[in-house]
């Protein structure tokens, strides 16, 4: 049995984040409504359950395993998605999603432009239609937009 370090302090750290934003979904968004179906808090709320199961599996997981190791490569998740998250405070969550798709296929997957923007305008597509239109969820708009409505 390892010691106790950072392959538990992640697991750990990722569930009580998964908690709170259970919590917060529930109770500020809802879950599900008997006549309209999904609310907001819907897909938020399952995607937090599914972070909170691997990340109690994770937990578990560490203490089987050796010393950590975490090569440079494995933090370009991380960089993009605090990218995203800066992307989202400053220029709004669908604009920085969609800049991070461009910029994802075009540089770091070297796809052609053609299949990189059909690829962009299917994501963005489904993404729009499911989240806003369907769910309704209510994404931030950014300091940028904010800005311009005064």
């Amino acid at each position: 049995m390892s010691k106790f370090g950072s392959k538990q302090l992640i697991p750990l750290g990722t569930s009580a984040l998964a908690i709170v934003w259970i919590v917060v979904e529930l109770k500020n968004y809802g879950f599900w409504e008997p006549v309209k179906g999904p609310t907001p808090g819907f897909v938020p709320a399952i995607v937090a359950w599914g972070m909170l199961a691997v990340s109690i599996l994770a937990f578990l997981q560490s203490f089987k395993e050796g010393k950590p190791d975490y090569p440079a490569a494995n933090w370009m998740a991380v960089l993009a998605g605090f990218s995203i998250f800066a992307g989202s405070f400053l220029i709004g969550m669908l604009p920085a999603l969609a800049v991070y798709v461009l910029i994802w296929l075009r540089v770091i997957e070297k796809t052609p432009w053609k299949t990189t923007l059909i690829t962009f305008a299917v994501i963005m597509a489904i993404v729009y239609s499911v989240f806003v239109l369907w769910l309704g969820v209510l994404f931030p708009q950014g300091l940028l937009l904010d800005i311009i409505l005064g």
